[in-house]
């Protein structure tokens, strides 16, 4: 009895040690194979810079409107993501600087999904303020450059959380063409023609285009508010105006004045005189060859008083 008790006792031994190594060659050649794995995945999707991270990248797209203080910028943001798992973006807030300066700022409220190994890109629209750029712009183009540093930063909040985070942090750094945005202003006026019902002017408008490539404005309108008078004078310039790259212009643009708004404003000039103001409105369409500015609307306001286009003849007589 005690024979068979030992001689079963040791089978059971031998075939429980049998099994314990063959589970650990089994383990073991697991952990190769997966580490060999994502060895092979990692090599062949992983970035230089970020591994197998996430990462962003920022391209500047087009300006959709340009208005005396601000203008509308699409800003075109690419996502990679290298995992092996779908990433799915709830939403995400981010900020862009210009040499370190601030110039765009906002929030994207609508949720993304971004496939494993795969990019995707993300059209985003932000209201700049055109005060930042053309001083940064100004800045850099006196040091004979016509491209700046920026950098991007986005907050990525997701859906689900992935490994222990709710959001992730992406950032970029890159160098990048200016946005230097034209700029319209009154240069004068000449008197052409006395009618009775209306009479024509001649405004001298400076138009300079600051930007390494030239550009046009197509079919431009404009309007003028003087005093309490609105519409007091309008007209249109068919065809394309263009201004060549770092230049200067002065364009004359014929204007039809109502002298009955003129009579009933005279009130006001007699009381107001050269301190009397103005609102001048151009609206046009830019055609460049640069693809920011790429059939851009831009609505323009300038204000003043009558005094300042008088001056603003007298300088241009003297140039």
């Amino acid at each position: 009895m005690i024979f068979i008790f030992s001689a079963l006792n040791y089978y059971f031994d031998h075939l429980m040690n049998g099994k314990l190594v063959k589970t650990l060659l089994i383990v073991i050649v697991l952990l190769i194979a997966g580490g060999f794995g994502w060895y092979m995945f990692k090599k062949k999707n992983e970035n230089p810079v970020s591994g197998l991270k996430p990462r962003v990248e920022m391209g500047i797209g087009q300006i959709n409107n340009i208005t005396d203080s601000t203008l509308d910028m699409d800003v075109k943001v690419l996502v990679h993501n290298p995992l092996p798992v779908g990433m799915d973006i709830k939403n995400f807030s981010y900020v862009v600087q210009m040499n370190g300066k601030t110039i765009m700022e906002d929030d994207y409220p609508k949720p993304v999904s971004i496939k494993s190994n795969d990019s995707t890109v993300i059209p985003v629209s932000s209201e700049l303020k055109i005060s930042k750029l053309r001083i940064e712009g100004d800045q850099e183009a006196s040091k004979g450059e016509d491209s700046a540093n920026y950098h991007f930063k986005g907050v990525f909040h997701l859906q689900k959380p992935f490994l222990g985070k709710d959001s992730i942090e992406l950032s970029m750094d890159k160098r990048l063409p200016i946005v230097r945005v034209p700029k319209i202003k009154m240069a004068g006026y000449d008197m052409k023609k006395l009618r009775l019902k209306d009479t024509e002017v001649v405004l001298k408008l400076e138009l300079t285009n600051p930007n390494p490539f030239s550009m046009e404005f197509k079919n431009a309108s404009y309007v003028m508010d003087l005093g309490k008078q609105k519409r007091i004078a309008e007209g249109s310039v068919k065809g394309v105006t263009k201004i060549k790259a770092h230049s200067k212009e002065v364009y004359e643009i014929p204007m039809s004045i109502d002298l009955g708004k003129m009579l009933k404003a005279t009130g006001q000039v007699i009381t107001k005189g050269k301190h009397l103001p103005y609102t001048f409105y151009f609206k046009s369409k830019i055609v460049s060859e640069n693809d920011m500015f790429k059939n851009s609307d831009i609505n323009m306001v300038t204000n003043g008083e009558l005094e300042d286009m008088k001056m603003a003849k007298e300088n241009l007589i003297r140039k």
